[in-house]
């Protein structure tokens, strides 16, 4: 009995662990995306191709970072999934 209420403590401690990490993890991504843009807007005599391509990037980053492979996973399967059904006919001779 104690060892799983030993074990829910340790599984509750690991999923606030994980979701802090992950909050870090948003946060530094989102900092350093900051950074390199203004590092790029500096090296480059404030281009502006070089700033937007610079932008573009990091947004794909922050992206990615946040979960955007999954969304884009989930509205495929759905899409796959709700694909109407294939009607076979037979024409009479």
């Amino acid at each position: 009995m104690t060892n799983e209420i030993v074990m829910a403590g340790f599984l509750d401690l690991i999923t606030v662990k994980s979701e802090e990490v992950k909050s870090a993890i948003e946060s530094v991504t989102f900092v350093v995306v900051i950074l390199m843009v203004v590092i790029t807007a500096v090296k480059t005599k404030m281009s502006i191709a070089a700033i937007l391509m610079s932008a573009i990037v990091g947004g794909i980053v922050l992206w990615l970072v946040n979960g955007g492979i999954n969304v884009t996973s989930d509205l495929a399967r759905d899409e796959f999934n709700s694909a109407p059904a294939i009607v076979n006919t037979q024409t009479v001779l």
